[in-house]
């Protein structure tokens, strides 16, 4: 079945990963995603191996293949008058231009908003910028780390006194990309209405510090930073998380402490601690907390998760494992719902990808094809658009596409 944006054309003109993940989310949901390259490719095609990083399988490069999957490979030279003649012909046929470049970038290369929007009023001008487009650092670059360091996350992160929170890297590129795909359906839901296209413009800075939307309210409404917990004394035990005599970790979380505390003695068979006065109101376990947290972590090392959380499910409590990232690629859950999938490629064969944040139940997401080889589809595009094969090859010969495979 076809996905909700089957029938859109996207031209992406982005690296690394915020811009193209959008892209792949866009290509997930069915719309049709030419990613123009330059004659070196997206850097990001070797990028794993230039910070020394796992590269994949076969030869192939598991970060690139994840941030463009249902993708076309345009190989064009835009400094070429004919490379640039090609890509506004492509833009004449697009629903959507999404980039990730610089801020005044793509003004210097003379696809700026203006210039294409005029010549396709019904596009939609993707920009997936670092700082906004606005304020004093609109045109400063930004890469995932500077993104989640300036926006907060990596001092949300963590216990309280520590330092800054080392962050695997990718989450705020993939909050960036998120927010952006949103804000491009947003859009085009509008331009149905309206008949307009118009400039969407997200952010790295923008993206993360919305995810941080609760731990950001206290600091814009009330001048006051939410602080960050120290586990040991957390202020409420009994949403909190413990070693288990496995040495795997379990979250108990519990928002109506008074009401869970009796189903939590009884799965710890600490019953005798039900009406202890230092713990049997939210006020007095806040007080003692240490001292409880204390016994709960003994109490916790008698047993392997699994059965911790065999007795908490009984016992009517909330809890979850604490899970690797390999154990989620696992997890039966996330496997069910699709946000581990599988798909089969022709390198790699019938394996795991990270899947689809939704679930549609009449035109679902689905992985179609994986990455493109560099200017797989140079040839194929242009035929599309209404270039002849000799067209083709002149600019094959003149230098402003390439095509592979």
């Amino acid at each position: 079945m076809a996905g909700p944006l089957d029938g859109v054309r996207v031209v992406e003109l982005s690296m690394f990963q915020q811009g193209p993940v959008a892209g792949m989310r866009l290509g997930d949901l069915g719309a049709d995603v030419i990613k123009i390259e330059p004659m070196n490719g997206d850097p990001a095609r070797s990028f794993m191996r230039i910070i020394g990083a796992m590269v994949g399988l076969r030869g192939r490069n598991y970060y690139f293949e994840h941030c463009n999957r249902n993708k076309r490979s345009v190989v064009l030279d835009m400094k070429t008058e004919k490379g640039l003649e090609v890509f506004l012909r492509l833009i004449d046929t697009a629903d959507v231009f999404l980039t990730n470049m610089s801020i005044d970038a793509p003004t210097r290369l003379g696809i700026g908003p203006d210039v294409l929007l005029r010549r396709n009023p019904r596009l939609i001008y993707a920009h997936a910028s670092g700082w906004g487009r606005k304020g004093p650092d609109a045109h400063d670059h930004s890469f995932d780390y500077t993104g989640i360091g300036r926006s907060g996350l990596m001092m949300s992160c963590g216990e309280n006194g520590a330092p800054p929170t080392q962050i695997l890297p990718g989450i705020g590129d993939e909050l960036g990309a998120l927010v952006c795909a949103w804000g491009i359906t947003a859009a085009l839901y509008a331009r149905e209405k309206t008949g307009r296209g118009q400039v969407v413009d997200t952010s790295l800075m923008g993206s993360v510090i919305a995810a941080l939307g609760l731990i950001m309210a206290a600091p814009a409404v009330l001048g006051r930073e939410f602080p960050r917990e120290v586990r040991a004394a957390a202020g409420n035990p009994i949403y909190n998380h413990y070693r288990c005599q496995d040495g795997k970790w379990i979250a108990i979380a519990h928002l109506q402490p008074d009401l869970y505390w009796p189903k939590v003695c009884e799965a710890l068979e600490l019953s005798h601690l039900r009406d202890d006065p230092r713990f049997d109101t939210i006020e007095a376990r806040s007080k003692h907390a240490r001292e409880l947290i204390a016994i709960f972590d003994e109490r916790f090392a008698t047993k392997p998760r699994d059965g911790w959380i065999e007795i908490l499910n009984r016992c009517g409590c909330i809890c979850t494992p604490i899970q690797t990232p390999l154990e989620v690629a696992g997890d039966a859950q996330a496997i069910a719902n699709g946000y581990i999938s599988h798909t089969d490629h022709p390198v790699y064969g019938n394996t795991k990808i990270v899947g689809f944040p939704w679930d549609f139940s009449d035109t679902p997401a689905s992985c179609r094809r994986e990455a493109p080889e560099l200017g797989r589809h140079s040839r194929e595009v242009l035929l599309e658009i209404g270039y002849s094969l000799g067209e083709i090859e002149d600019l094959e010969t003149h230098g402003a596409i390439r095509q592979e495979g």
